[in-house]
């Protein structure tokens, strides 16, 4: 592959439980143990990459940071309302209610002539029914508010969450878009899917959720504890005083899920990287027979999933009963301070609420720390995607190139993908005048290929220039250079889409009459016509639904619609019938003149009329003339006429030869 300057590896080694496609287990590297405080500092450093994407959104997130601050404030609110309703419903408390039940057993009593302290006992007063239907009427005005509040956090947060994950899906996505074609070359399909798929969501749901965890819970853990604290600071102190061995547990448990790190999101996007794969290539999975061995990979791939989900997992559940086990034992140390303390009713009511309520956000808390690390391992994949740089960018002063003649030139063009292989071409220099047909010719591996590749500018080269119209291509943009060139491929692509958008994507502002025109110059239209739905007519995934010489021509009706130029035909054709072949050869015929055509030729038809051949051999250009002359001057030429067209010579006299290079049909 090309040397580039990025260093983005797109699928981190997995961890040993990860099977890799082969099944093989592979060690994963060892990272240093991270304590509670730098784990959050961890955490907040990737907060801050993604603080420029909720910033967009600020007042929306201020609005729910506000309402859940609010939130907090009602919890305050709500236990001194309980505490005041259980005063004012047991006019005077709980003592009142004992003198009551005092007077009732003192009547039983008297029956029975017996005299007790009840004879003494003075009987509150009965409590203002008013009064207690103003107090009580507290108690849901404030929990509807505090419910308000929530559903206000809850709604701007995920609102702001959303737009954050479809901004940073969309950069993603454009900016994949945008990287050259080595990067691909070293990238897993399906991680790239994981990366804009699964890890933009995790991302979101850390701003809901984290966001929530360590802004809204601690405000409302301090709102409890001020409440505790201001009615009885001795019951706070002891209740909590057994809080510090909570830490013990989320310490422990915590480094256990920093051990994992990353590789909870890593094994789904190993999963998907399975799943891509198996799809993508089904014709040949099923032609091989290999389903049972692919769905086998698949299954190593989700129990990795599976087993690192449950380490994760058990560490965020374990926390809870531990810490609820604590929370017991600083229960029970209230209680007995109580049972010494003479405590009122009312304030042993409001205070045993306020631990029932604390229980909830001190949970969530004890769990903010798994969450750090999955947003941490989301963030920082999508932001170290996001910092590669693409090795092909358009230079500062790039200039769009708006009428192009079509005269191209390799200037002493060497490249390679890989530097410890020999150069896919080597010091190739050739001159094309515009407006004629030429036809690559050379053994597999020759560079025919590359040097279509280099004139799209998908590499550049590493030594020399290619020029066009006099302009070095790296000079000009890259989305002018490859508007002016179009290229047929016999591996033919079709969207899962209908025929008319197949034709389109040629060129997006054709209109249907001009789309209807290039199928019929494609000899595509009867077919089109025939299908159930015409031009409506889904074709399925890469146009499975069709024919091979039907998927052909709608690739040529397609590069028809743009109209370039310059064409690259990679035997266009080469998919067709006789008949059909002959009607669209034909066809390009007619339309080829004015444009350059460079042509990699595997037919004898195709070479006969090039205006020139250029003869390549392990990347270098050995010579360049027409058909006559190759053939009595190169010895190269002419072995691979013999070993690859003479056969067909015979053949291709019966018909009349025409330049199936010239065509400017073919622009794609």
């Amino acid at each position: 592959m090309l040397s580039s300057p990025f260093t983005y590896m797109p699928d981190p080694a997995p961890k040993s439980s990860i099977p890799t496609k082969a099944g093989a287990p592979q060690p994963a590297p060892a990272k240093p143990k991270l304590t509670f405080l730098q784990a959050v500092s961890e955490g907040s450093a990737g907060y801050k990459k993604l603080w420029p994407y909720v910033d967009k959104y600020r007042g929306a997130f201020i609005a729910s940071i506000a309402a859940g601050g609010g939130s907090a404030a009602l919890t305050f609110a709500q236990l001194r309302v309980i505490q005041l309703v259980t005063k004012h419903s047991f006019s005077g408390g709980a003592d009142a209610a004992v003198a009551k039940a005092g007077v009732a057993v003192h009547g039983f009593f008297v029956d029975m002539n017996i005299h007790t302290w009840a004879d003494t006992a003075a009987v509150p007063a009965g409590p203002d029914l008013a009064h207690v239907m103003l107090i009580c009427s507290l108690l849901p005005l404030v929990m509807m508010a505090k419910s308000l509040c929530d559903y206000l956090e809850n709604y701007y947060l995920t609102w702001v969450s959303l737009k954050v994950m479809h901004d940073l899906r969309v950069k993603l996505f454009h900016h994949i878009l945008s990287q050259s074609l080595d990067f691909f070359n070293r990238s897993k399909i399906g991680s790239l899917i994981s990366r804009v798929s699964n890890d933009t969501r995790s991302a979101q749901l850390a701003i809901t959720a984290v966001t929530d965890d360590i802004v809204t819970q601690p405000l409302t853990v301090v709102s409890i504890i001020c409440y505790m604290v201001h009615t009885d600071w001795r019951f706070t102190l002891y209740s909590l005083c057994f809080f510090p061995l909570c830490l013990l547990p989320i310490t422990i448990f915590g480094q256990r899920v920093r051990k994992i790190g990353r590789q909870d999101e890593t094994s789904n996007a190993e999963l998907m990287v399975v799943l891509q794969e198996a799809l993508a290539g089904i014709r040949l999975v099923k032609s091989l027979g290999r389903e049972p061995h692919e769905g086998t990979n698949f299954t190593d791939a989700s129990n990795a999933m599976v087993e690192v989900g449950l380490v994760v997992r058990k560490a965020m559940a374990i926390v809870g009963p531990i810490i609820e086990s604590m929370a017991g034992l600083g229960v029970w140390a209230a209680l007995i301070y109580v049972s010494f303390s003479h405590m009122p009713f009312d304030h042993f009511t409001g205070l045993l609420s306020s631990l029932v309520v604390l229980y909830a956000p001190v949970k969530k808390l004890s769990k903010v720390h798994v969450s750090i690390q999955k947003a941490v391992g989301a963030t920082t994949k999508i932001f170290e995607l996001l910092d590669v740089k693409s090795s092909i960018i358009d230079a500062p002063d790039a200039v769009a190139l708006e009428h192009c003649h079509g005269a191209v030139a390799f200037n002493n063009v060497t490249f390679t993908y890989n530097p410890e292989r020999p150069p896919a071409l080597r010091g190739v220099s050739v001159a094309i005048e515009p407006g004629k047909s030429y036809a690559l010719v050379g053994a597999s591996g020759a560079g025919k290929s590359t040097m279509f590749s280099m004139l799209l500018r998908f590499y550049d080269p590493l030594q020399g220039s290619i020029t066009l119209d006099g302009h070095d291509i790296r000079t000009i943009t890259q989305k002018s250079l490859r508007k002016n060139i179009g290229m047929v491929s016999q591996d033919t692509f079709l969207f899962h889409a209908t025929i008319l958008d197949n034709i389109r994507y040629g060129r997006l502002d054709a209109t249907d009459e001009e789309i209807y025109e290039a199928a019929r110059q494609a000899y595509a239209h009867d077919f089109i016509l025939a299908q159930p739905q015409g031009y409506e007519t889904i074709i399925g995934d890469k146009g499975c639904m069709i024919s091979g010489g039907q998927q052909q021509r709608l690739a040529i009706a397609r590069a028809l619609l743009k109209n370039a130029p310059i064409l690259l035909l990679d035997e266009a054709t080469s998919a067709l019938d006789s008949e059909s072949e002959h009607e669209i050869q034909a066809a390009l015929e007619r339309l080829a003149t004015g444009r350059t055509v460079i042509a990699i030729a595997h037919r004898l038809s195709t070479i006969l009329k090039a205006d020139q051949i250029v003869v390549m051999d392990q990347g270098e250009v050995k010579e360049i003339g027409r058909h006559e002359e190759l053939l009595e001057t190169s010895i190269l030429y002419r072995r691979l006429y013999d070993l690859q067209f003479n056969q067909h010579e015979s053949a291709a006299a019966d018909d009349t030869p025409f330049n199936i290079i010239n065509s400017p049909a073919l622009a794609t």
